[in-house]
């Protein structure tokens, strides 16, 4: 993720990779795959998700040099590959999610805090937003929740 696991930034680490550093590689691998694969387990049917959750991470890390040249940060790179080929899915590969009437950001702000495990400022950046709009936009959405359950919904 952005925070520094060894020292260095997933940003750091994804340049030095699309250079071609084997090692570098090696930890982009190593730090993408839970992320996706757990994206992929929430929201797809366990007999696709973790074949599905490959072929992303192939994906990414082949299309790393364009990502490279456009400059965006690469947590945003990667949590738009992920949604690209889950809402590129049929329906029957999908699961129906608990999340009851809201919004697509709302949706989105969840399943990165909670089911990828992204932090404030990690959630921001996949997302092109900022932190003040993740914490807004996630309060509502749990207090939408709390008041679902709570009135029986």
């Amino acid at each position: 993720m952005t925070s520094r696991a060894g020292g260095r930034s997933i940003d750091c680490v994804a340049d030095d990779a699309c250079r071609g550093d084997r090692d570098a590689i090696a930890e982009l691998i190593q730090r993408i795959v839970p992320l996706v694969t757990r994206r992929c387990r929430a929201e797809l049917r366990p007999l696709d998700a973790d074949r599905i959750a490959v072929g992303i991470c192939r994906s990414v890390l082949s299309d790393i040099r364009r990502r490279r040249r456009a400059g965006e940060a690469f947590l945003a790179h990667l949590y738009d590959a992920i949604s690209r080929e889950i809402d590129s899915l049929p329906a029957s590969s999908r699961l129906t999610l608990p999340f009851g009437d809201l919004s697509a950001v709302e949706r989105n702000v969840l399943v990165a805090r909670i089911v990828v495990g992204f932090d404030v400022r990690e959630t921001a950046l996949s997302l092109r937003t900022t932190t003040s709009a993740v914490e807004l936009v996630q309060h509502r959405a749990l207090s939408k929740i709390r008041r679902g359950s709570l009135s029986g919904a």
